[in-house]
């Protein structure tokens, strides 16, 4: 009988929360391959349900850069310049096009003009070891537009 209300004490004292897992760039630093899915209602006529599509990330003046390519259908892809972490998760926002060497995304000259100059891509990507999962969220002018899923794993290097 002791040892039931012994029992009963200790499942009733508050329990610490799991600590937040904190990554490191390096988690996120690489090349990666996959697909890239709508994630959507309604996609358009015509999409691809699924999209084959290479992510790279690198470290660049404590800041993590990247290019996702292709994006959207379109060759030029999308890149972002601001990443960070956030727990175990990398948050960035990006834009349509590639940016010039050194140059921050938002002042490139390099970058598509048009209808594309209004849209923001809201990235958010989780590691665990060789797979990244996340989603693109995509904005045209303020308004929420378009959203994408991804499944990616590492590229490995051929022997």
């Amino acid at each position: 009988m002791t040892i039931l209300i012994l029992i009963l004490a200790m499942l009733a004292l508050p329990q610490e929360p799991p600590p937040v897992r904190q990554a490191s760039p390096e988690n996120f630093v690489g090349t990666w391959v996959g697909v890239q899915t709508w994630a959507i209602d309604n996609p358009p006529p015509g999409a691809k349900e699924q999209q084959e599509v290479t992510l790279t990330i690198e470290e660049f003046g404590g800041k993590l850069v990247g290019s996702l390519t292709p994006f959207f259908g379109g060759a030029d892809g999308a890149s972002f310049v601001n990443g960070e972490l956030a727990g175990d998760t990398l948050q960035a926002s990006g834009r349509f096009g590639q940016p010039r060497a050194g140059e921050p995304a938002s002042e490139s000259r390099n970058q598509p003009r048009g209808w594309k100059d209004g849209a923001r891509i809201q990235l958010a990507f989780s590691a665990d070891r060789n797979n990244l999962k996340g989603t693109a969220d995509v904005q045209l002018n303020g308004v929420n537009w378009l959203k994408f899923n991804y499944d990616l794993s590492r590229k490995r290097s051929r022997y």
